[in-house]
């Protein structure tokens, strides 16, 4: 009987990893977080694939494959990972964030806005790529502004971002003889073929900017470049602040795997 229950003994490390956790928590605020995310779906099954390691019975090789799931999970969801992943990319963007002279236009990049249960249109969760294009033509640091793209993966007909985006520009007073729209572009490697051709149409566009996330920014320079581009960079939507340490940020979560996933979508698109 003895024998059998010291067999269970390696589940300990389960409570043990939670009393760390909250223990180095530093407040209360923060211990009730993190018991909030171990609650949460991505934390729950963070706790299940540790009491899979650690059950006893399995053979060494499942035991392995378990932890190498584990860890993989971990790695996927971890706030810390997604952070530095993206800051390789943002980094080299860091120096532009600001315009040094006034450009003749700035391109954004289709991406950035939202729609309202009604159907208007409205910043989403990128939406610091449609602001900062704006703030900066409010500064005199552009003189026209073009937006891009159409999203062809929700139901019903394609949602016209270029079009989602002027009407936004325009309720922020920029006139519409300022902006010009590209709607049919439903890509990257569109948007900028589509930006080329307009450029060869305005000889007097010196200095172009390509704004989107300074995330996206590495592709869309490479892909500027192969249709003949020069343009400067005008990075906006950043993601990649110092982060603390904090116990919760241990805990596998959304934030973790959607910036992993963010970074690792912006390097298997350079490569492919």
């Amino acid at each position: 009987m003895m024998r059998n229950w010291k067999r269970f003994l390696p589940l300990l490390m389960i409570p043990l990893l939670v009393l760390f956790l909250v223990a180095t928590s530093g407040n209360r605020l923060i211990g009730m977080k993190v018991i909030a995310f171990l609650m949460l779906p991505s934390g729950f099954l963070w706790i299940f694939g540790l009491a899979l390691v650690c059950w006893p019975g399995f053979k060494r090789s499942v035991r392995i494959g378990c932890f190498a799931g584990w860890i993989l999970y971990s790695i996927a969801g971890s706030p810390y990972v997604g952070n530095l992943l993206l800051r390789t990319l943002e980094a080299p963007f860091y120096q532009f964030e600001q315009p040094e002279e006034p450009l003749d236009v700035i391109v954004l990049l289709g991406g950035g806005t939202a729609r309202t249960p009604e159907g208007r249109p409205a910043l989403g969760t990128h939406g610091d790529r449609v602001l900062r294009p704006a703030i900066h033509y409010r500064n005199g640091l552009a003189k026209r502004l073009v937006t891009t793209g159409r999203s062809i993966t929700e139901r019903g007909a394609d949602r016209l971002l270029s079009r989602e985006t002027s009407e936004i520009w325009q309720a922020f007073g920029i006139p519409p003889r300022d902006i010009l729209e590209l709607p049919d572009p439903t890509n990257t490697a569109e948007e900028l073929a589509a930006v080329a051709e307009l450029a060869e149409s305005h000889p007097g566009w010196k200095r172009i900017g390509l704004s989107s996330s300074a995330s996206h920014l590495p592709r869309a320079m490479k892909e500027a470049a192969n249709q003949g581009l020069q343009v400067i960079p005008v990075p906006s939507d950043f993601r990649s602040a110092p982060m603390s340490f904090s116990p919760m940020y241990l805990i596998p979560q959304g934030r973790g795997f959607r910036d992993v996933q963010t970074a690792l979508w912006e390097y298997l698109g350079m490569l492919l």
